[in-house]
C-alpha cells in the first residue's frame, strides 16, 4: 500500500491515462472527420457552386484583361508611330 502514497506512482498513472485519452480522442476526431469528408463527397459539396462562381469571375477577368490589352496595343501603336 505504500506505493499509492508515492508521488512518482501518481505522476506515472496520470501520464499513462493522459496518453491513452489523447490517443482515443485523436482516433474519434479522425473518424468524425472522415465521416464528414465522406458525406461531403457523396453530396457533391459546394464544389460545383464554387466552380461556377470561379468560372464566372474568370470570364469577367478575361474580358477585362482583353480590354486592357487592346488599350495598351493602341497606346503602343501611337508611341511607335511618332514621326522623327
Amino acid at each position: 500500500m505504500e506505493i499509492f502514497y508515492s508521488l512518482w506512482f501518481w505522476i506515472g498513472i496520470i501520464s499513462v491515462v493522459g496518453i491513452i485519452a489523447g490517443v482515443i480522442i485523436h482516433a474519434l476526431d479522425k473518424k468524425a472527420e472522415m465521416a464528414k469528408h465522406g458525406a461531403d463527397t457523396q453530396a457533391g459539396g459546394d464544389y460545383r457552386a464554387l466552380a461556377e462562381q470561379t468560372l464566372e469571375a474568370n470570364k469577367a477577368l478575361i474580358l477585362r484583361l482583353d480590354a486592357v490589352e487592346s488599350r495598351l496595343a493602341a497606346v503602343e501603336k501611337t508611341l511607335t508611330d511618332i514621326p522623327q
